[in-house]
């Protein structure tokens, strides 16, 4: 039997997707530190980043692949000369350069979520099954790229200490309640000046909601009590239902009065 062309061979990967985007949200969240920097003094820690990420990228996608050309074109963005440059136009292609690996890893990391299997949500926790709630919504947080947009008339500091530490640092956060103790706005502040945090207050809010990225999840009870003395539940919501509530809790959001 005739072997097939090395054209048409799938490249060896040899990390899997779930792996993957744990590995780039460390290495997006490693490339802000780069950011507002002197070319010069970052360039030891910007080469050691390309070379890890070169690793990643190749490893998951494969050498030859279609990620691998992208980064190399990340890699090398901006304007050069045979001449030389001037330190102007070296700072001006760092920044590029920045600015392009992270488009690039949060493209690939929505690539590589799209071949994870779907998570293994119960969905209904019976009285006393905390954890298993905890676990699940957990599960999923650890997935969000861009935002977390927490809805909860009922919050206490734990959502912090369980739920928001997961939250990948290079993702937003956005919490809205509408009753927001002393305890909650004292421990939001201080996770506020590492990570982009807000949190606002409105009354027109009553029922519970997750939205993570492009998706969404209606929740029985605040997360504070969820399957602690009572029954619950998690359910996903589909479209059209997903963007009607979006929609709604982004224009409460608007009018909402900001805490932090």
């Amino acid at each position: 039997m005739s072997r097939k062309p090395a054209a048409f061979q799938k490249p060896t990967t040899t990390i899997p997707p779930e792996r993957a985007v744990k590995a780039l949200i460390d290495q997006l969240d490693a490339l802000q530190k780069l950011r507002g920097r002197r070319y010069d003094e970052a360039a030891t820690d910007e080469s050691q980043w390309m070379h890890l990420t070169k690793g990643i990228i190749a490893g998951a996608c494969g050498d030859p692949s279609s990620g691998l050309t992208d980064f190399y074109r990340a890699r090398n963005a901006g304007t050069y000369s045979m001449g030389g440059s001037s330190p102007e136009r070296r700072q001006s292609n760092f920044e590029l350069r920045v600015r392009e690996c992270d488009a690039l890893l949060q493209s690939l990391m929505e690539v590589f979520r799209l071949q994870l299997p779907e998570e293994e949500i119960k969905g209904v926790y019976e009285s006393g099954d905390q954890y298993g709630f905890y676990r699940d919504l957990s599960s999923l947080i650890a997935t969000i790229t861009k935002e977390i947009f927490i809805v909860d008339p009922y919050l206490d500091e734990e959502v912090f200490n369980l739920y928001v530490d997961k939250v990948p640092s290079t993702a937003a956060v956005r919490i809205l309640s509408n009753r927001i103790s002393g305890n909650v706005e004292t421990v939001a502040r201080m996770y506020a000046k590492s990570r982009r945090l807000e949190l606002r207050s409105s009354r027109d809010i009553h029922d519970r909601a997750v939205f993570l990225d492009q998706r969404g999840w209606m929740i029985g009870q605040s997360i504070k009590d969820a399957a602690r003395n009572k029954p619950t539940y998690i359910i996903e919501l589909g479209e059209p239902t997903l963007t009607a509530n979006r929609d709604i809790y982004n224009r409460i959001w608007t009018s909402a009065a900001m805490v932090i």
